[in-house]
């Protein structure tokens, strides 16, 4: 049956109804199992759920055909539509034998579709809330790195006279000065104006200023303070105070319930006609959406078929920390146990070399780093082990990453005499259970893909936003339908 005019389609629910935009009468009632096709182009509104809707452009002229026979429509409209209609289009749809065999299309596949729609929205119902808590406090930590580095360089003054950075030997010095003892870590940046770190573990770190080694009091404490509550509200929910257990536990299984509604709506995204037709129509968006809805339901089957993989990396990565079973099974998957390091046997392969005899008269740590500049590179930051007075060899470490890619820092011993390299360590010597660990650590962070990573695992939490409030929207206008339908047939 062929319609004239433009022609606007709302909401399938459980009937497609068409306005004729040349006519006044009330909405045409047709049968939902239906598609668009125009100047040979297919647009499917048919198969589609109550919560569903079709989304296409306007149609100035179209062909309305009927996928299979369905219960006659209401009387109103009987005399428009005839039943030689369906049962002519029906056999043209028998004749495509991808058609006949596309899953979605029989009984038990119904019912198996149904139970993981349900799912889907109720789970969604339930966590929204937590997930999107989550994602924005996800979107705020993206570039958590970077902002507390800049606030901590902006702390940096440079003296009037605009004197040059400290060299290496009064750079160690300062840090002794302040506190610093052997063992500890003191990296310069590519940058000599930025500020100098000195570290003994995650928590124990100062900063100084490189150009008088004076420490820098508070540098970045304000942005660091912001980072860490937003870190805190992300992973437990503790808008105050530290940690929360409750808040901990809620979020975690939110975090599953997360994974679980990426895997059943990338299921519920699959047409159930397999044609390059039905699919792009969810891969792209589109502008002109007849209805609100329409419109929030190819943006909630976009962003979910576009982000699927970064989202579900992000949160089964989440569930490692969350869960220590989860953990656990990153360790077992190596032979191991959490908390495992490198045995002695392990450490022993990796290659030594005798200590190298001591000096009376050692380098300075100014012409050791240039040693190191020498045969490396000067990376993006250079790291010294602080050694002690009977250390014959000192220890440097070039970063040419963004400080979490292990793998791209290398690690030299040079003679303390100055004579050359003694050793030159790659890799880690963490085991590899441990080195999976820091894998996951950030990639759920998207740190170990560097900048790149970093933005795609911001952008994914971005639309994990937009996802939580399409799939709210659509499932609560889906259930106050429902109560509506109920409450007119009661009555």
């Amino acid at each position: 049956m062929t319609l004239t005019g433009p022609v606007e389609m709302p909401i399938l629910s459980p009937w497609l109804r068409v306005a004729l935009a040349d006519e006044t009468p009330p909405a045409v009632t047709w049968p939902r199992n239906m598609f668009i096709t125009q100047e040979k182009k297919h647009f499917p509104c048919g198969f589609l759920t109550d919560a569903q809707s079709c989304a296409f452009p306007p149609l100035r002229a179209a062909e309305v055909m009927l996928d299979r026979a369905e219960p006659r429509p209401p009387s109103a409209t009987a005399g428009l539509l005839r039943q030689s209609d369906c049962c002519t289009t029906q056999r043209n749809a028998r004749a495509n034998p991808l058609d006949r065999e596309s899953p979605g299309r029989g009984p038990t596949a119904m019912k198996i579709r149904s139970i993981i729609f349900w799912t889907h929205l109720g789970a969604g119902l339930v966590t929204g809330l937590f997930v999107l808590i989550m994602s924005v406090t996800g979107v705020l930590l993206t570039y958590e790195r970077q902002m507390i580095a800049w606030a901590e360089n902006a702390a940096v003054e440079r003296p009037a006279n605009d004197s040059e950075p400290l060299d290496l030997d009064a750079l160690v010095s300062a840090a002794r000065a302040a506190g610093a003892q052997d063992g500890h870590v003191l990296t310069l940046s590519r940058n000599p104006a930025d500020a100098v770190s000195v570290s003994a573990g995650r928590r124990n770190r100062f900063l100084l200023n490189p150009y008088t080694g004076e420490p820098l009091e508070g540098a970045g404490e304000t942005t660091r303070a912001a980072f860490s509550r937003v870190m805190r509200i992300h992973r437990w929910l503790a808008f105050t105070g530290n940690r929360n257990e409750i808040g901990a536990a809620i979020n975690a299984a939110s975090n599953l319930a997360f994974a679980l509604l990426i895997l059943t709506g990338l299921y519920l995204w699959l047409p159930r006609i397999w044609k390059w037709a039905f699919f792009k129509l969810n891969l792209f968006l589109r502008p002109g959406y007849p209805t609100t809805k329409a419109r929030l339901y190819n943006w909630h089957h976009v962003a979910g078929f576009w982000f699927a993989l970064p989202l579900l990396a992000i949160v089964l990565t989440g569930a490692v920390f969350s869960y220590s079973w989860a953990n656990s099974l990153v360790y077992a998957a190596f032979g191991e146990t959490p908390g495992r390091r490198a045995t002695p046997s392990e450490a022993a392969d990796e290659p030594t070399a005798p200590d190298a005899p001591t000096s009376a008269n050692p380098a300075s740590l100014a012409d050791l780093l240039d040693q190191v500049i020498a045969e490396t590179g000067q990376g993006r930051r250079i790291s010294v082990t602080l050694p002690s007075e009977a250390e014959t060899r000192i220890r440097f470490a070039v970063d040419f990453g963004n400080g979490v890619q292990q793998e791209r820092v290398h690690t030299l011993e040079l003679a303390r005499d100055g004579s050359g390299a003694v050793q030159t360590i790659g890799g880690t010597s963490s085991s590899p259970a441990s080195q999976a660990r820091r894998y996951i650590r950030f990639l759920h962070t998207g740190e170990v893909y560097g900048l790149l990573g970093q933005t795609l695992a911001g952008l994914a939490s971005l639309f994990a936003i937009l996802l939580v409030y399409t799939g709210a929207c659509l499932g609560v206008s889906r259930i106050s339908r429902m109560i509506g339908q109920r409450r007119a047939s009661a009555s």
